[in-house]
């Protein structure tokens, strides 16, 4: 895409006309009568901002045609970037803690979950009665569970308390593991090292 900027004044824009609207199809003037009107054509470089960065001033170099038109690039002080990467560090252990877990079931096979706040619930509610059942002697496998597999899986009361204890302890493990990045975060003497924990290292 062509750009171009106003001179006098640094206005830029892709459209020509917008600098030019007393001037019929203004995009047929060369360089030459584009200049003596004030106006050039430019190049922008427009580098991708990173979350850690803040953007500077721009500058306008005219030595060359088409001029070249840059922004500074900075990075935020080691405090705010500390805050922004704990923000991005509890984004994403809430992503990872409804996404499917999976499971190894009695019969062998692995399936899933995604850990919604309904399968939450319906997996609380299905151990609460696991446990009166299981204090009242029932062993047999009368206990449906449907995985996201659309595959349903016959428990135990022990089989479902087991399962439930075991979405609590992966549940349980992403949280501890932000809090640990936690800590580093708070820890951490430069912006380079809050970048790198802030991808959530795996473990």
């Amino acid at each position: 895409m062509d750009w171009y900027i106003r001179l006098a004044d640094g206005e830029l824009t892709p459209r020509l006309k917008v600098l030019l609207p007393h001037v019929s199809s203004p995009e047929h003037l060369d360089d030459a009568a584009l200049a003596g009107m004030g106006v050039a054509r430019c190049v922008v470089h427009d580098a991708p901002l990173q979350w850690w960065q803040l953007l500077g001033a721009r500058t306008v170099d005219t030595t060359t045609i088409p001029v070249t038109v840059r922004w500074a690039v900075f990075e935020r002080p080691l405090d705010e970037v500390k805050v922004l990467a704990w923000a991005r560090v509890k984004d994403e252990r809430a992503r990872r803690q409804q996404a499917a877990m999976p499971y190894a079931y009695p019969d062998g096979s692995i399936h899933h979950n995604v850990m919604s706040d309904r399968t939450v619930r319906d997996l609380s509610a299905s151990t609460t009665v696991a446990l009166a059942l299981a204090a009242a002697g029932v062993s047999d496998p009368l206990m449906p569970w449907t995985v996201d597999e659309n595959v349903t899986h016959m428990l135990t009361p022990q089989q479902m308390i087991s399962f439930g204890v075991a979405a609590t302890q992966w549940y349980s493990s992403i949280h501890l593991q932000s809090q640990t990045i936690r800590e580093q975060i708070e820890a951490a003497g430069t912006v380079d090292e809050v970048i790198s924990l802030a991808a959530w290292p795996e473990s």
